[in-house]
């Protein structure tokens, strides 16, 4: 059996994050994607995290995602 392996990842401010997901799509907006404000349907809260591309969701979803950083509740970009 393997060794378990742990890995740290570090919350870092992302000041456009269509930019960030979409460098080559003018188009699309913040708005599109998450409403007004980007408030998380399940709390109400508005601060999010984008997972990593190694993760399992972005891997089988093929997009970004993020998750509430409140309540965990997950969406794609």
């Amino acid at each position: 059996m393997k060794k378990p392996k742990f890995y740290q990842a570090k919350l870092v401010e992302i000041k456009d994050v269509i930019k960030h997901v979409y460098p080559n799509h003018e188009e699309i907006t913040l708005e599109e994607r998450m409403g007004e404000n980007a408030i998380c349907p399940e709390c109400g809260d508005n601060r999010w995290w984008l997972l990593p591309k190694e993760s399992i969701a972005v891997l089988e979803g093929g997009k970004a995602y993020c998750e509430c950083m409140n309540c965990g509740n997950t969406t794609h970009l």
